[in-house]
């Protein structure tokens, strides 16, 4: 369903003495691989590793230098109808639920964000207040919440909404780029307990960037490594234990000392 082929990113390199030095810095390299439909993949790697570059291009804010980003075999950078592909079929959510949510919007106008996207692209009238009230059912939230404001809501609470905003222009994958970090871990599960949920019930395929390894076991059916802009590593999650790559298997002996420590204590 969703592909990338060979795809390099580089930017201009802020270590140069010259003002118009032409030095660049290249952050991926040759990146290929491809998603399912249906699927959950889960894109681990730490800061630095070029996860968020790769977000960034996979979204459609970010044309690489070289390779292709395709969407249901159109090409994304191809040409608009590449783009307005993109845009019919991909939502976002990103990490920061409290910038990504516009304080001064009560939750309703935040989740009609979404419904206007489904109206322009179906060229329909929709029933917002009714649609409101689902969505919010949807993502566990009472409807009387619509005419709250972003500050009266818990963090987990506010990163349903923002679900709730990107499930309502009904995309067929949802790009989550550190979606849960910011949140507690009981809240962590909770929402990746939604997440499940709804993919479930309504087909998506999910990408899910992070650096937890242990919520991409939790979520995920598949898992790609990326070190320093590569890829080492694309597997399916319940063989993670059979991988030979150094980097997964730092991360993989990382978490079982941690929990060994746990248990001791």
């Amino acid at each position: 369903m969703l592909e990338m082929r060979d795809v390099c990113v580089s930017f201009k390199s802020e270590r140069q003495e010259k003002i118009f030095g032409h030095t660049r810095q290249q952050v991926l390299f040759d990146i290929s691989f491809q998603v399912k439909k249906g699927i959950c993949l889960g894109v681990l790697g730490e800061s630095g590793s070029g996860k968020s570059t790769m977000g960034r291009v996979l979204c459609g804010l970010l044309k690489p230098d070289r390779g292709e980003t395709i969407l249901d075999g159109v090409s994304v950078y191809g040409s608009r109808t590449g783009r307005k592909n993109l845009q019919n079929k991909l939502s976002v959510v990103f990490q920061d639920y409290t910038t990504s949510a516009n304080p001064r919007f009560r939750i309703r106008d935040i989740i009609g964000e979404g419904l206007t996207v489904r109206e322009r692209r179906e060229e329909v009238r929709l029933n917002r207040e009714a649609e409101t009230a689902q969505l919010l059912k949807l993502v566990g939230l009472p409807t009387e919440f619509e005419g709250r404001f972003p500050h009266e809501l818990s963090g987990g609470q506010l990163q349903r909404v923002c679900i709730a905003r990107a499930v309502a222009c009904r995309p067929e994958v949802i790009l989550f780029d550190e979606a849960i970090s910011s949140l507690d871990a009981h809240t962590q599960v909770q929402v990746m307990d939604l997440l499940r949920e709804l993919k479930e019930k309504m087909g998506l395929t999910y990408i899910f960037i992070t650096h937890d390894l242990t919520s991409v076991t939790y979520l995920c059916d598949e898992v790609l490594f990326l070190y320093k802009g590569r890829i080492t590593e694309h597997l399916p999650t319940g063989q993670i234990g059979r991988t030979k790559d150094p980097y997964a298997r730092s991360l993989l002996e990382s978490i079982i000392v941690f929990d060994t420590k746990e248990q001791e204590i």
